[in-house]
């Protein structure tokens, strides 16, 4: 029987450790909270705190309940090791269990939500990890003090331990967290001094590589459970259509095929097993009502955005008279750019286990947020959130598209029809690209005056198109008329221009899914903005490096992170000689989620194809928790941003995505992955982000470096729209 000690928990955190195993203590404490987030939901908590639990076995083995899931960026190894540096003990002892759903761990946006996504995870949780860590070492060092009957300040810790240097008594964490989970965890506990860090700022060995290297990670669609049953769908192929029939008769004879049902906008086979319920499903009569949207084309849809680049819209932010300063300059420019639909393209197609029962259900699924998970099964089944039973495991691939739950849905419908039976979702590929929530397109016009001398003095930014934020989750935009998840990126920009306006248009919702893109509209504005600020550099004929340089001037941040990678890339301009090729190099320069990054990318083409040998990434995220991470962050970042410039794009015609698997939306090879050098700047700053960040730089980088190499200005996505020589 497991030996569970219960300070203040309730029965959901109770259930949330319960299965930990025999021999384990959990600590309960009540947590003062640091972070922006963690304040806000102690101001509209009901008791004015946030429980956090760390649970101790009998072997000092340690149990972490972790907030936020783990879908390759590393926070089952950053987040358990702010803790293990504030609980004094080695990562080697700490196991990470996912914490269940509850408004327990909703500690972000004043108490309302809980989801790992915005580059959000380490940032908004490091505060109170560290408390949480800090508090329970306290309790168990004045456990130790209390069982040896001495003064907890002659006590202190190595990993693992409580010491009393003047008497020689040491006892393992083990032994004393039976006692340590008795007594009243301390209001206030002292943190380490950063200097005298263990773990943080060091690179952190991964605790998921051993699982992941070994296959024996479990992903979603690796689950089984006893007695379950698979399912295979179809969607209307048309965005907002709907079954009109099916012919169930025609493969109910099938092998394993043991029922055909109607889903959420589509039809499923469910069989014995997937293979079985797939091939049923290609043969299942089906015919589809397409509604309405049949006629849409992303191609009318575009030129709809680019006929509003002239509508004045709202103006979101401005300084100085822009108007009158165009209009007065003694040069002006101005390019108008767009960027097309993308998916996705996780490499682990969506999928979901559920089990509905009597009183019960349990749904395994990849996911970006437990509490989603839970709130669409609660309003599919009726049951209460408590009744609920929310599984996350390792996630193939988020990027924002687990934020939709439309394949637990799924999942959810099949098993409520189907009481008692487990039954999995898979999608295949075609489902996956063709019925994602899409970054959306957007258009943008940039135009710029110069005085005499050459000096910027005016600049005017027009964004039309629609954000994520606004059609999904209005309720947490500042505006309710402003989409910031179209405009940031280009918001509050560090160059200096006395005179500069951002105007936001609003364009008819499109009948296309929408949702949030890894870096969301910082992916779209990166490209446009640093694009757009070489064609000014060209405009003057100065050297781009030196063209930012001469904006930066209130802004010493943003120019070291620029000054670092120009020295670590040895920046130059023009084009030279490499192995018989014309190579060039091309830069650029943004900040989202709280962190500078800084790339250069040096490129060539070789027989008519874009080739980019080498990127210099230089990165101020204000510290590095784990250094090892931000490098492998602004890598994937990187990786995931090339791969869309050169090659992603959905297109759709007569209300049907075009593309359809990895042939017809191709995603970046290894062999045309670049050398990548990071280099970290800890700037001591407050904390950013370092998911997403790599991503926007990449793209405008490698295009700068086009227009060096071809002189042909790129202003729209894909690069293999363009035919280079």
């Amino acid at each position: 029987m497991s030996r569970i000690v219960n300070v203040s928990m309730s029965r959901r955190q109770f259930l949330g450790l319960g299965a930990a195993g025999a021999g384990v203590f959990v600590l309960g404490m009540s947590l003062p909270l640091g972070n922006k987030f963690a304040r806000a939901a102690v101001n509209n908590s009901g008791d004015g705190t946030l429980n956090a639990f760390i649970a101790i076995r009998e072997d000092g083995g340690v149990i972490f309940q972790n907030t936020f899931i783990e879908m390759g960026q590393g926070t089952y190894t950053s987040i358990p090791a702010i803790v293990a540096e504030e609980l004094d003990i080695t990562m080697d002892v700490i196991t990470v269990e996912q914490a269940p759903h509850g408004p327990e761990y909703k500690i972000m946006f004043n108490n309302t939500a809980r989801f790992t996504g915005g580059s959000n995870s380490v940032r908004s949780s490091y505060d109170t990890m560290r408390k949480a860590g800090a508090t329970a070492r306290q309790m168990l060092i004045e456990a130790a003090a209390k069982e040896w009957n001495v003064p907890a300040g002659e006590c202190t810790t190595e990993p693992g331990y409580v010491l009393h240097n003047a008497s020689g008594k040491k006892a393992g964490y083990g032994d004393l967290a039976p006692l340590a989970a008795t007594l009243q965890a301390p209001a206030e506990v002292k943190l380490k001094d950063p200097a005298d860090f263990r773990l943080l700022g060091k690179p952190v060995g991964r605790t998921d590589s051993l699982a992941k290297a070994t296959g024996t990670a479990e992903f979603g669609i690796d689950v089984q459970v006893d007695g379950m049953l698979h399912a295979a769908v179809k969607q209307c192929p048309v965005f907002g259509g709907k079954v009109k029939s099916f012919d169930a008769s025609k493969v109910m004879d099938m092998p394993g095929v043991v029922a055909v049902e109607e889903i959420p906008d589509g039809v499923a086979v469910i069989a014995d097993h997937y293979w079985n319920a797939k091939q049923a499903l290609e043969k299942l009569p089906v015919e589809f009502d397409n509604g309405s949207n049949a006629s849409f084309s992303s191609a009318a849809y575009l030129e709809k955005l680019q006929s509003r680049l002239d509508d004045t819209g709202i103006t979101a932010e401005a300084e100085g008279d822009v108007i009158t300063a165009l209009a007065n300059a003694a040069k002006t420019i101005s390019a108008d750019y767009h960027v097309p639909f993308l998916a996705h393209a996780t490499l682990e197609p969506m999928n979901c286990t559920a089990l509905v029962e009597t009183d019960r259900c349990t749904v395994w699924a990849p996911n970006q947020g437990a509490d989603f998970v839970a709130g669409v099964t609660k309003d599919i089944t009726g049951l209460p959130l408590e009744a609920i039973d929310v599984q996350t495991p390792f996630l193939g691939g988020g990027f924002g598209r687990r934020f939709i739950m439309d394949y637990t849905a799924q999942a959810v419908t099949l098993a409520n029809k189907h009481k008692g039976t487990p039954i999995k979702v898979i999608w295949t590929r075609e489902e996956d690209t063709q019925h994602d929530f899409y970054r959306p397109m957007t258009a943008a016009r940039h135009r710029a005056g110069f005085d005499k001398k050459g000096n910027l003095v005016a600049h005017h930014i027009t964004n039309v198109g629609e954000g994520p934020m606004g059609r999904l989750n209005p309720g947490f935009l500042e505006n309710p008329k402003i989409d910031s998840t179209v405009l940031e990126g280009v918001e509050k920009q560090p160059y200096a221009v006395p005179n500069k306006r951002l105007d936001y248009v609003h364009e008819t919702v499109a009948p296309v899914p929408i949702g949030y893109w890894r870096s969301v509209a910082h992916s779209v504005n990166g490209f446009i903005k640093e694009s757009f600020m070489d064609e000014l550099a060209h405009a003057v004929n100065a050297d781009p490096v030196e063209f930012r340089r001469g904006l930066l001037t209130d802004a010493p941040r943003y120019k070291k992170v620029l000054d670092t990678v120009v020295k670590m890339a040895n920046w130059k301009t023009g084009t030279r000689k490499v192995d018989g090729n014309d190579r060039a190099m091309g830069v650029a320069l943004h900040e989202s989620f709280g962190t500078l990054v800084a790339q250069i990318a040096d490129v060539s083409i070789e027989d008519g194809e874009v080739t980019v040998h080498d990127v210099w990434c230089s990165v101020d995220c204000g510290f590095a928790i784990n250094p090892a991470i931000v490098t492998m962050q602004m890598e994937s970042g990187i990786a995931y941003g090339l791969s869309a410039a050169l090659a992603e794009e959905i297109s759709m015609k007569d209300g049907k995505v075009d593309q359809a698997n990895f042939n017809s939306y191709p995603i970046l090879p290894p062999q045309k992955m670049p050398q990548v050098h990071v280099q970290i700047i800890n700037s001591g700053e407050a904390l950013g982000g370092i998911g997403e960040p790599g991503t926007p730089p990449i793209a405008p980088a490698v295009c700068n470096a086009l227009f060096t190499l071809t002189g042909q200005r790129i202003r729209s996505l894909p690069l293999s729209r363009y035919t280079f020589t």
